[in-house]
């Protein structure tokens, strides 16, 4: 079985200003693979001009290093250069903070992968995604609300302790991982949100079906189609409304457990319980479990309107407030590397 060796025919882009891609990771990368396209940008535009020279060499793969964050910028950057060419194989590197795509197709830990890497099969296997679309921008995950919220809360208690984490195996216990955000979900979120809800009253949301099928999620789980029925599919109160093609959020959150239960459909889920009773659910929810007051929805096009303005968020990143969202299943899909399967072809020889 021919390898990818040196690198022949792999192209990398890394987000230079992601916390995890320093000149360490750019030169074991580069030792690793010393025959390979290796790009990092400092800014957007320097991005775009790495994809431009990426696709013109045609690799076989491409690697994507620096969080969810920098693959839905490359997978942006790589339909607006390829001018409606299919999207290249891609494989994600574990270089982020949450790493939800790299966890969920199975990316070891970044130095470990490297003495690896070179013994994989040269035709990696994949695993195909569908994408959300969303303000004309391609992610696997978007949404309003806590999901917005928590996160930016969380990395934000990340900042202001991050001197607090070096050296420190107690702050890192309290303030990194699941107890990191349980913390910032009782100490920051759930009180601005109650002070939030003292003033403006909470959320409320009409979900509407735009597209054609649509189907819910039955007690049972199984899918049961609900195109026929007339008006709103959900009209009520919201915490959380978001959309997904993958299972996890980042730091093993399954936040969408059903997100690839019907290929060609994107997963809308809304959380209509209040804040202090969602705190008590988080954990349950972490882990994948569906709490009273989860809706699930599977469509092709779903909208979104809010009583009041939302913190939206696409693929982690923070975006602003929104008064209304549309969702769509992206026309393209992404074979991303399964790198399960590609490390058990390589200790296989």
């Amino acid at each position: 079985m021919e390898r990818i060796g040196r690198g022949n025919g792999v192209a990398a882009l890394l987000n230079g200003r992601a916390k995890r891609v320093n000149a360490k990771v750019v030169r074991e990368l580069e030792r690793a693979l010393p025959e390979a396209m290796i790009r990092v940008s400092a800014d957007f535009e320097q991005a775009r001009r790495h994809v431009r020279d990426i696709l013109a060499a045609k690799p076989l793969v491409v690697l994507s290093g620096g969080g969810d964050g920098a693959i839905v910028r490359l997978l942006n950057l790589l339909r607006e250069e390829g001018h409606g060419a299919p999207l290249p194989r891609i494989g994600v590197l574990k270089l982020g903070t949450g790493n939800g795509w790299a966890r969920t197709t199975g990316a070891n830990d970044f130095f470990k992968m490297l003495r690896d890497l070179p013994k994989m099969p040269r035709e990696l296997p994949t695993e195909r995604f569908d994408l959300v679309e969303v303000e004309g921008q391609l992610c696997h995950f978007a949404g309003v609300g806590w999901d917005a919220k928590i996160l930016n809360d969380y990395l934000r208690n990340l900042d202001k302790r991050s001197s607090q984490l070096i050296g420190s195996s107690i702050a890192r216990r309290i303030h990194k991982g699941i107890p990191g955000y349980l913390y910032s979900a009782a100490r920051i979120t759930v009180p601005e949100e109650l002070s939030a809800q003292r003033t403006m009253g909470r959320a409320q949301v009409v979900l509407e079906n735009r597209g054609e099928q649509v189907f819910t999620m039955g007690t049972n789980e199984q899918l049961l189609d609900v195109t026929a029925h007339a008006g709103a599919l959900y009209a009520g109160p919201i915490s959380v409304g978001a959309a997904s093609s993958t299972p996890e959020w980042g730091f093993n959150f399954r936040a969408f457990p059903h997100a690839r239960a019907k290929a060609g459909f994107i997963n809308v889920r809304i959380y209509d319980r209040p804040a202090l009773e969602g705190l008590r659910s988080i954990v349950q929810i972490w882990k994948g479990k569906t709490p009273p007051g989860m809706h699930d929805f599977f469509g092709k096009h779903l909208s979104m309107k809010f009583s009041r303005p939302m913190p939206f968020q696409i693929g982690g990143d923070g975006v602003g407030m929104r008064e209304q969202v549309d969702f769509r299943a992206a026309k393209e899909t992404v074979d991303l590397i399964d790198w399960r399967a590609a490390l058990a072809a390589a200790q296989s020889k």
